[in-house]
């Protein structure tokens, strides 16, 4: 059994001029009207004139991508304390 998660999410103040977001997604895809649905996942991170995307390629296990997903979360976590120590010293 495959389950569907998909989570759309605007990072920016409603009222701001310009939009970044990010979107996770794990799930069935079906490409063509005769194609068998197959496994998806990607980390899409957009602002108004870039994207990044992240996804899990065929050759990766569900562990791997598990793992490159933390990865990625540990690293803005990092991020995100450095700039929490930089505002806290200004």
């Amino acid at each position: 059994m495959h389950k569907t998660y998909c989570k759309k999410e605007f990072l920016t103040k409603e009222n701001e001029p310009s939009t970044s977001t990010v979107v996770s997604f794990s799930g069935l895809i079906q490409w063509g009207k005769n194609d068998k649905p197959e496994p998806l996942s990607f980390l899409e991170i957009s602002s108004c004139h870039e994207k990044a995307r992240l996804h899990r390629t065929y050759e990766m296990t569900a562990g791997d991508w598990i793992l490159q997903v933390e990865k990625l979360r540990d690293h803005i976590n990092d991020y995100l304390d450095f700039l929490s120590e930089e505002q806290e010293e200004e």
